[in-house]
């Protein structure tokens, strides 16, 4: 089942709330690797989740604000986007939003309780 215009919105609404108030109106999990960074980094890329606006089709493509990715370069900045071929960034990181029922019980496919 393809989502609805109206369900794409309401789901990205969802998602951007829950981005901006992490542990406030969802739950927030963070890998083992996160997890393993120490407290200033970890508290660095939660802001930057936070705060990521950066959605373009081709990092949101179903227009959900469900996912992101954040670069670090070597001299600690962090970034949206990686436009410099010529070098990898310092750290990558990846995030994801995963929209449940609310129950937790299972996942909403295409916002099929919303």
């Amino acid at each position: 089942m393809e989502a609805t215009t109206d369900q794409i919105a309401t789901i990205a609404a969802l998602n951007d709330i829950a981005r901006r108030t992490m542990g406030v109106t969802c739950r927030t999990v963070i890998t083992q690797g996160i997890a393993a960074l120490d407290e200033n980094t970890q508290s660095d890329i939660l802001k930057m989740i936070e705060g990521f606006e950066d959605f373009t089709p081709d990092n949101d493509p179903h227009g959900e604000h469900d996912a992101g990715f954040l670069y670090r370069d070597v001299i600690g900045q962090w970034h949206t986007r990686w436009t410099d071929d010529s070098t990898r960034p310092a750290l990558s990181v990846m995030w994801k939003f995963d929209l449940y029922d609310p129950g937790l019980v299972k996942i909403a496919l295409n916002g099929s309780f919303c």
